[in-house]
């Protein structure tokens, strides 16, 4: 799985070292105000930087030192829908997601992997979007479209569990930046979200909202805003990480973090 040893970045926010691991079948919240650094934590979980102190392991080796190949079968990350994207079936996008984390399948003579059906219905169940699989991905509201980009995350790692095609099938991890819904449809997802961790055998690590009702969703949550007291919190979830954070400087942009370049396969 993804372990954390006093891992620290700088930047704007700086993150401080800290150190905890993602655990299976857990919905881990990330949670914090606007500017505490939250997407750029997802980006470090994600390998898109490299920390500056510390390590970041994916099954005991330094993630980036895993082929790309292998990091699309053991971690999703989702963002905001872009525009691009707006024309496509939710079936064919979602079905995108497993094509994306089978890199065999072209070298075994096959357009597409035999479980591909029964992946895609299974992430569409898991979301609740049976009945929106052929809309188009830019007719959806918000929520449903956030739900659709999660699907297809569902598929990569986990919705395929027979796939001949995939080195690992459990224990993947599902990174969720997305924009904020509002309370009722966030707290709706994250009871999914929750379900689908414990069936799959996921890390899910979605950015919350600060509403007591979301966080009492979440089976932990990291706070990222140390000098803020966590009131509501702690009695609703397992555990609370405070992660240290520290206000931008003009000395430390954001361009200055080191980028994480992709792994050969």
């Amino acid at each position: 799985m993804l372990s954390l040893f006093n891992t620290a970045l700088e930047g704007t926010p700086r993150l401080m070292p800290f150190t905890d691991r993602l655990v299976p079948g857990e919905l881990l919240g990330v949670c914090g105000p606007h500017g505490a650094g939250k997407s750029t934590l997802i980006g470090l979980l994600a390998g898109l930087y490299r920390p500056m102190r510390g390590s970041i392991c994916l099954d005991g080796q330094p993630l980036h030192c895993w082929p790309s190949t292998y990091r699309a079968q053991r971690i999703a990350h989702v963002a905001a829908p872009p525009q691009s994207l707006a024309d496509w079936r939710v079936r064919d996008l979602v079905g995108l997601g497993l094509l994306e984390s089978c890199s065999r399948v072209t070298q075994h003579g096959a357009t597409s992997p035999p479980c591909l059906p029964l992946a895609v219905e299974t992430a569409l169940a898991a979301l609740d979007l049976q009945t929106l699989g052929d809309q188009r991905l830019g007719t959806l509201d918000p929520a449903n479209a956030q739900r659709a980009m999660i699907a297809r995350a569902l598929c990569q790692v986990a919705a395929a569990p027979h796939c001949p095609f995939r080195q690992r099938r459990d224990n993947g991890i599902l990174l969720l930046d997305l924009e904020p819904l509002a309370p009722v449809e966030e707290q709706r997802l994250l009871a999914d979200l929750g379900a689908a961790s414990r069936r799959h055998r996921l890390c899910i690590v979605p950015v919350v909202s600060q509403c007591d009702a979301s966080l009492a969703c979440c089976d932990r949550v990291w706070w990222m805003n140390a000098d803020a007291r966590c009131t509501n919190v702690a009695p609703a979830v397992r555990h609370v990480l405070k992660v240290q954070v520290t206000p931008p400087t003009a000395e430390t942009p954001l361009s200055k973090v080191s980028k994480a370049p992709d792994a050969t396969p």
